[in-house]
């Protein structure tokens, strides 16, 4: 008997789907090679968890895509080993695979009742789950309320992983439909910084600025000033192609100022 693990998750606004097609090579025993033709029952590792990476550069380029990794089982259901069986075409992509197959964690390979090591092909397919506005609004608004209740940092992190979602998401500069979102969620210190600039350009940025004054002696907020200088690097570039030199240079300096540069 051959199992087979089918695994689709969605975390940080994409869905990265696993899937376990066939053993590469069947199972190994020692320096003997157990074929699939073996009267033995032979039980595939199934995934059963793993930590996804997507870098965030990929992700707000909107780069998709599938990469095929080639896996060594140990018997403890570790991934040992790690290598590109077929590239996605995409260098971000394809390291971002690795750096997750090497998180990957499996029941490990049995033969009968024994484990043992064994090479699996999985591909890992990188696609982005589109933001549903007024889903993303609601999961903000209870988040909120329930940091405002308990001061949980792991909460504080949980919105922050949803304000990602939205910074991250691929966009186009002409579609301002989700600054009306962004602009009902954050506190006002926040939103003066884009004030003049709502109809104009995307506001994404001032959900790190929210969080920074939101919760600014949380790890979060630590966090999301080191990936706000991060997007301000690209972010500038952006502004001062699709905005005259005077409105990028206000909003450029106004986030600085609004988180204490």
């Amino acid at each position: 008997m051959i199992r087979c693990a089918i695994d689709e998750r969605s975390r940080n606004g994409y869905i990265l789907v696993v899937r376990i097609i066939r053993i590469v090579g069947c199972v190994l025993m020692g320096a003997l090679l157990l074929t699939c033709s073996a009267k033995k029952e032979v039980l595939v590792p199934v995934l059963l968890d793993y930590q996804l990476d997507y870098p965030d550069d990929a992700r707000r380029q909107g780069m998709e895509g599938i990469v095929h990794v080639k896996v060594l089982v140990n018997r403890s259901g570790r991934a040992e080993e790690v290598t590109i069986a077929k590239s996605s075409g995409n260098y971000l992509l394809d390291s971002a695979a690795v750096r997750t197959a090497k998180t990957f964690v499996f029941s490990p390979a049995v033969v009968g009742e024994t484990a043992m090591q064994t090479w699996v092909r999985v591909p890992i397919e990188f696609k982005f789950r589109e933001v549903d506005y007024t889903e993303w609004l609601a999961q903000v608004e209870i988040l909120q309320q329930r940091i405002d209740r308990t001061k949980n940092q792991d909460t504080i992190e949980e919105l922050y992983e949803i304000y990602r979602q939205m910074i991250f998401s691929p966009w186009d500069v002409r579609d301002l439909a989700f600054n009306q979102y962004i602009r009902s969620v954050v506190v006002d210190r926040a939103a003066a910084v884009w004030e003049g600039h709502w109809s104009i350009y995307p506001a994404r940025v001032v959900l790190f600025v929210d969080i920074i004054n939101r919760y600014p002696d949380s790890f979060t907020a630590l966090r999301a000033r080191a990936d706000l200088n991060r997007f301000l690097e690209q972010e500038k570039i952006n502004m001062r192609h699709n905005l005259d030199a005077v409105r990028a240079d206000t909003l450029i300096s106004r986030i600085k100022r609004a988180v204490e540069y």
